[in-house]
């Protein structure tokens, strides 16, 4: 079963009891996790215990279930999924009858009811002459008692308003997820048991990015029972990129503490299989611990090809940036292997746009080119997905899994759909690819579908509030986005299909969006003091580097840094190039 690992990442996976993983980039992070929950999987054999694995995205998720079922592992045993899905689906939903906040059933705020509630008390205590300070960096993160992590006072203000509106509509946001599933934990202990007793292994991926209240969800449930959960963290320090949402990179004392002691072994992986020599001695530079890493990938000692651009306009960026992609593509380098970067994600959605205009021949798989994207939690994002992803072969597995957590979303509203019908998801499946709309309009095409849907699986809307309310959180949402001009967006339904495919053509996504990932090429644009990190001069917490030490590892053999002029911030001052690359001496090509 272990075979193509090597010694560290055999030891890392037999080991028993917790382990603390440390992975440098491209060392087969991924590749141990999904070994380790295979080998796990196969002791609990046909008992009720579960294996869990707790993933920053759900694509890493994904992978890790595709991985699992190349593998010919039985992958029922297996939840992978976000710490807030995590939350949602073995604390929340279960036991929300305990909580006075939740007994009377609860709505999740998406990310579109999220910013129309502040936008919209923003714009309330404007008019009635109240000046909110930052009101672009207001931060809505709990602490393990409730309290808001923002301190900024006008900022206290608006969120305790906030806080009402959703008790109000009967919502709770991403971070109330987190904060009532610790009340639930810590309160009532029976219930960290139960999981306890549940979870044969939880395996956290990306562990330096963990916050202090998943750290404590994730504590109370290792240490109930007498701790016979294993603990299986996985990360790198230096890629501690997410300490603006409150991720915390823990030292092995710091979790030990955090986790009542546990005796917990540190591992190590330092060879990496993804880049050429020459990439990774040029990231090291922008690293903070002081470790050796060993190219072992076949094209280790190519030279690759490494450019720095400081002299190109911003009206410029978009030609240049399709310009290279073309030449990649000329030389044989498939798309999927080719990515675009930017620090902050209001760069990339006018990126991929224009980059779509330029480059009309070629797939794009860029973040913010659907409007529907911003709606992930909401039921009919789910919907949608099904019948903008049409069935593959390559889909088959995936696509099963959606519909088959789409029917629990229906169970946990209160509707029964296909009762009287065996292997409901494959049922599920078969009607939804029986359903066809002729509506060239994307949005048009999906109600269609929707409502097709609804006639053949006998449910009337009218008589779900949540659903319906769902419904409208939903078009209201991408109605809203597609006529907002700054970003253009694609209305057709080929589009809304195509820009739906994933892995499908040329990533155009945030640096913190492709986390875990690697490709041939990477073109990062926006490398600027004020995107990279932000304006702290000195860095004193290092975020400027781990960014560019993330950056530029995804890169196998082409890395290509761009600080572009013509930027200015709202009072003129212009943006120039981020001070630990500005400060780096390197011969470039």
């Amino acid at each position: 079963m272990l075979r193509g690992l090597n010694e560290q990442q055999k030891d890392a996976v037999l080991t028993d009891g917790h382990v603390l993983l440390t992975a440098c980039p491209g060392s087969g992070k991924t590749r141990v996790l999904t070994y380790k929950l295979a080998y796990e999987l196969q002791k609990i054999g046909d008992t009720k215990k579960r294996a869990v694995a707790l993933t920053f995205t759900n694509r890493a998720a994904d992978e890790i279930k595709r991985r699992i079922v190349h593998m010919d592992i039985d992958p029922t045993k297996l939840w992978a999924g976000t710490i807030h899905a995590f939350c949602l689906e073995w604390i929340l939903r279960p036991y929300a009858s305990y909580l006075d906040e939740l007994k009377n059933g609860f709505v999740i705020s998406d990310e579109y009811k999220t910013e129309e509630l502040l936008s919209f008390i923003k714009k309330e205590f404007e008019e009635e002459g109240i000046l909110i300070e930052k009101p672009w960096d207001i931060k809505t993160r709990l602490d393990t008692n409730g309290n808001f992590m923002d301190l900024e006072p006008t900022h206290l203000v608006l969120l305790e308003e906030y806080h009402n509106r959703l008790v109000d509509e009967g919502l709770i946001d991403f971070d109330q997820i987190l904060y009532y599933a610790f009340k639930l934990v810590n309160s009532y202990p029976k219930i960290a048991k139960t999981l306890n007793n549940l979870f044969h292994i939880i395996c956290v991926d990306e562990y330096q990015d963990t916050s202090n209240l998943q750290y404590a969800i994730l504590s109370k449930i290792i240490t109930a029972k007498e701790g016979k959960t294993i603990l299986f963290l996985v990360g790198d320090k230096d890629q501690a990129i997410y300490g603006s949402l409150g991720g915390v990179a823990k030292s092995l004392n710091e979790i030990k503490s955090e986790f009542e002691n546990l005796n917990i072994q540190e591992k190590e992986l330092s060879g990496n299989y993804r880049s050429c020599q020459r990439i990774i001695d040029y990231y090291r530079n922008y690293q903070t611990a002081d470790i050796e890493i060993e190219s072992l990938c076949s094209h280790a000692d190519e030279s690759g090809l490494i450019t720095f651009n400081n002299i190109l306009n911003k009206d410029d960026l978009d030609k240049y940036i399709a310009s290279v992609i073309e030449d990649n593509l000329n030389s044989g380098i498939p798309e999927h292997e080719i990515c675009v970067l930017a620090p902050q994600w209001w760069m990339v959605i006018p990126m991929g746009r224009k980059l779509k205009t330029l480059l009309p021949q070629v797939n794009f798989d860029a973040y913010g080119l659907s409007p529907l994207l911003r709606n992930k939690e909401n039921i009919w994002f789910k919907v949608a997905r099904l019948f903008l992803v049409e069935p593959s072969l390559s889909m088959y597995f995936v696509r099963n899994r959606w519909a088959s957590e789409l029917i629990e979303e229906f169970d946990i509203l209160g509707i029964r759909i296909l009762d009287n019908v065996d292997r409901k998801s494959k049922s599920l499946l078969r009607i939804i690819n029986s359903i066809s709309s002729t509506q060239s309009d994307g949005l048009a095409y999906i109600e269609e579908c929707f409502n097709a849907l609804l006639m053949i699986i006998e449910v009337r809307i009218d008589e779900h509030p949540t659903l319906k309310q769902h419904w409208e959180y939903f078009f209201e949402g991408t109605k809203k986005r597609l006529k907002n001009p700054e970003f253009d967006y694609a209305k057709d339904t080929q589009s809304f299909k195509r820009l739906f495919k994933q892995h499908s053509g040329v990533v155009v996504n945030t640096c913190h969006g492709v986390k875990g990932e690697e490709f041939h090429t990477v073109i990062a644009f926006g490398l600027l003091h004020g995107f990279v990190p932000n304006w702290g001069e000195d860095d004193p917490s290092g975020a400027g580097k781990k960014l560019l030490y993330v950056i530029c590892s995804r890169a196998k053999k082409y890395l290509h840094l761009i600080s572009e002029n013509g930027r200015t911030t709202k009072g003129g001052k212009p943006y120039e190039t981020t001070g630990h690359l500005k400060r780096l001496v390197f011969h470039y090509d």
